[in-house]
């Protein structure tokens, strides 16, 4: 009779051991599938109360990254600016709801090329996009977080 040695046992871990990795893999995890049609996205984000200079940076055509990843996440077909508002105290202790001098909220409209599927929105199959979430992107320009507002697709 033969003994087991620990080369044995080492190439029986291996094995089982590939085994595992393989069925994790191909078998537990459902990753983006490449074959998954692109079609356009349009979302919107809001940049909350900002100088002129940041709403001034972006440009209609200009290409926005994620700042995370920094890959390429569409690009400005619209912008839009409001004036800034939020809870203030007046001289004799009211609290009230006035616009903030110099600041601005900008609203950009951004198109770009992704899939849709149960788990949601994805730019470049790998940038997920969820209304309400914030979002750090940049421009050659500039670099700001917004909230993404509204999300739609073309059917």
């Amino acid at each position: 009779m033969k003994k087991i040695n620990i080369i044995d046992i080492a190439i029986v871990v291996l094995i089982l051991a590939l085994v595992l990795a393989s069925y994790l893999k191909f078998g537990v995890y459902e990753h983006t599938k490449t074959s998954a049609e692109m079609s356009k996205i349009e979302y919107s984000i809001k940049i909350f109360d900002v100088r002129n200079y940041t709403g001034d940076a972006f440009k209609v055509g200009d290409t926005v990254f994620d700042s995370q990843t920094k890959l390429a996440i569409g690009k400005v077909t619209n912008i839009e600016t409001e004036n800034s508002k939020s809870n203030r105290e007046t001289s004799d202790g009211r609290i009230v709801y006035a616009e903030n001098k110099n600041r601005y909220n900008v609203i950009i409209t951004i198109e770009a090329e992704g899939i849709e599927n149960d788990k949601g929105f994805f730019v470049d199959r790998s940038v997920e996009l969820k209304v309400g979430s914030d979002k750090e992107i940049e421009t050659r320009y500039v670099k700001t977080t917004g909230k993404i507002m509204s999300i739609n697709t073309e059917s």
